[in-house]
């Protein structure tokens, strides 16, 4: 709107003004405080929008308030704070279903995670690729039979369906409608209850699905560690790692995280490739070059597509926030934490900042392609040098996403055969792509599904 670009226009200079004259006066307010209420009236309930504003603002400060916590937004001191510190805030999944898991307990956290390192090694992943790339055939082959495609649901099925394949060594059959309850009461959790704030957590309807999750785990737990296989599955390691109730506490992490990362990208890009068919032509034309090669070995990588995929975790970085706590005062260059301050590092507000990156805003698939001549070479590398620290989509740190490499891989081998079938686009029942928050967990998600036409090529 109109008046909303007005008041910003107006209102960025006078933030900036105070804060510079608070700084310099009244140590304490070294880093700036926002005006909360102000900014609540003048943009409503946007939260991701204010806070984005409010990086443009106080970028140069560094950092910022906003309610009751400190949003990093300097690379520099970010890297700082993921290096020295390890906790996370004190509320940080305080309400969820998930705060029994290894990320909703520091303590349990290393010990877990040892135990399971072995299977999210890059290579164990690539090495998987041909269990992808069987899922990804079936979702095609169901696709095939739909002229209009519902991505959100589609893409969860699949992604459900290669984390039994892949990390729990069972068949969930998702794509065979077998996982619906489950997968209902997952985007009851994570979308109603807690990205769109349609239901309660304390509602009836909010323990049900919980229930629903719960006992979907424990069965899927139970049949994985009856499978009698050569090689432990993730389960059996989460179970020798801490006992059947543990491990069906992380399983349900796995199950829920280890799904969500594609279930939300694949749909936010190709309602972009939708939008921009000249840009959907190149990806496919690349796709049909590489399919047969990746179909054999997930480890080979394809430049526009891994650029595009790049380019889209930090334009809409799926994970907003990076969450710490200082136990004691902490002094930086710039300024000084105080002691229990709950912390966010503001990847979305990073990975947004014209400090950093050229037309931040706009989404640019050739940013990380690497150039053809040597003077753009040399350009090109003291740009990711600076741009290596500010680009983290997974995180950073000892807390960094231990299912990285799983998301790499299946988004590589998704997205190159979805586009080798088929070409995706806009139709009536297409709307605008916007998004909504998850603050709990830490996601960024489409706030609708998104709805596209297919044609088989």
């Amino acid at each position: 709107m109109v008046w909303i670009s007005v008041a910003t226009y107006c209102l960025t200079p006078l933030l900036r003004l105070w804060s510079t004259v608070l700084a310099i006066f009244i140590p304490k307010y070294r880093i700036p405080k926002a005006p909360e209420r102000l900014l609540q009236f003048i943009f409503a309930d946007k939260s991701l929008f204010i806070l984005e504003y409010l990086t443009d603002v106080y970028f140069q400060f560094g950092a910022f308030w906003y309610g009751k916590k400190i949003y990093i937004v300097d690379p520099r001191v970010s890297m700082k704070i993921i290096n020295k510190l390890d906790k996370g805030a004190h509320d940080y999944l305080s309400s969820s279903p998930l705060n029994t898991s290894l990320i909703g307990h520091k303590e349990k956290s290393p010990k877990v995670r040892h135990a399971i390192a072995s299977t999210f090694r890059k290579s164990n992943m690539e090495h998987n690729g041909p269990a992808m790339v069987e899922v990804v055939r079936k979702t095609a082959e169901k696709m095939k039979k739909m002229k209009v495609v519902n991505i959100n649901d589609i893409s969860l099925e699949m992604a459900l369906d290669i984390v039994g394949k892949v990390l729990f060594g069972v068949d969930l059959k998702a794509l065979d409608g077998c996982q619906d309850d489950l997968m209902q009461a997952m985007m009851t959790i994570l979308h109603r209850a807690y990205a769109l704030g349609e239901i309660s957590t304390n509602s009836k309807e909010f323990h049900k699905a919980v229930e629903t999750v719960d006992k979907s785990s424990k069965d899927i737990l139970t049949k994985a560690l009856n499978r009698q296989s050569e090689e432990r599955s993730l389960p059996q390691l989460l179970h020798e790692a801490g006992g059947f109730e543990e491990a069906m506490d992380n399983l349900k992490l796995f199950l829920m995280a280890g799904s969500e990362t594609t279930a939300s990208s694949i749909p936010v890009l190709l309602y972009l490739l939708a939008s921009d068919p000249s840009l959907q032509r190149e990806l496919q034309a690349e796709a049909d070059e590489f399919v047969y090669a990746i179909s054999k070995d997930a480890s080979v990588v394809p430049p526009k597509l891994e650029s595009t995929v790049k380019e889209l975790l930090r334009t809409y970085a799926i994970a907003p926030f990076i969450s710490r706590q200082t136990e004691g005062e902490i002094a930086l260059d710039a300024f000084t934490l105080p002691p229990q301050s709950d912390l966010r590092i503001f990847t979305w507000g990073i990975h947004r900042a014209p400090e950093i990156w050229n037309d931040p805003k706009k989404f640019c698939p050739d940013r990380f392609l690497t150039s053809t001549t040597k003077q753009q070479q040399q350009q090109q590398q003291q740009q990711q040098q600076q741009q290596h620290k500010t680009w983290m989509p997974f995180g950073a740190g000892s807390r960094i996403c231990v299912g990285q490499h799983l998301a790499w891989v299946e988004l590589r081998v998704a997205l190159i055969y979805l586009l080798h079938k088929f070409t995706f686009r806009k139709v009536a029942q297409t709307e605008s792509l916007d998004f909504c928050v998850d603050w709990e967990h830490a996601v960024v998600h489409p706030d609708r599904d998104v709805v596209l036409g297919v044609t088989e090529r």
